[in-house]
């Protein structure tokens, strides 16, 4: 088991800007899944809530964002508004402990588009949000998911039931072939990895 964030190849303004949170050592999940996530390989990471699952993903696609590439890189779904905050604070938390220059902007269903499409033109590294509005601007072409390499889907096993997953598959179909798909979830059932696959 690897116990510092440099041995799984985490670089070191993450890690600067992790110690400034008071982050030090990664948590199991973060050491079981990092490397890989890093390596590019798809992953399916299962770990409670509270176990450092957002930053288990959050700093691999920080370290394969290209800051200099104005474009979205990173689209993450979140089954729930709250959720969806959490993980764009936590990202914002990263790039500015970090000074990395890694935009994010949460995209969700009930909120004035208008500004959502306003805030699209600065043209975010990372968008997160809900799997049906984010779909709708990528239809409205205000979303370039073409562009975006890494899809992560956080609660995997609520966006993959029957109420979301039309949306998230619909979402991931808009990409490219040659993404890398994470999914993180508190509990993962053979179901979710199933309807994962499809």
């Amino acid at each position: 088991m690897k116990n510092s964030f440099a041995q799984l190849g985490v670089t070191e303004p993450l890690i600067a800007g992790l110690a400034k949170a008071g982050i030090t050592a990664p948590t199991p999940i973060q050491a079981s899944v990092i490397a890989d996530a890093v390596a590019g390989r798809d992953i399916i990471g299962q770990s409670a809530t509270g176990t450092g699952k957002t930053l288990a993903y959050l700093l691999p696609v920080f370290q394969k964002i290209h800051a200099e590439k104005k474009e979205t890189q990173v689209i993450i779904l979140a089954p729930t508004h709250e959720l969806a905050m959490q993980i764009f604070h936590q990202a914002e938390l990263l790039a500015k402990n970090s000074e990395i220059a890694i935009t994010s902007a949460v995209i969700i269903g009930d909120v004035n588009i208008s500004r959502q499409i306003d805030k699209l033109k600065e043209r975010p590294h990372i968008i997160v949000g809900s799997a049906g509005r984010i779909l709708e601007l990528i239809q409205k072409r205000k979303i370039n998911s073409q562009t975006a390499k890494i899809i992560v889907l956080d609660e995997a096993d609520r966006l993959l039931d029957d109420s979301n997953r039309t949306g998230v598959a619909a979402v991931i179909k808009t990409m490219l072939k040659d993404r890398q798909l994470m999914l993180f979830s508190a509990t993962i059932t053979p179901g979710t990895i199933e309807k994962a696959g499809e």
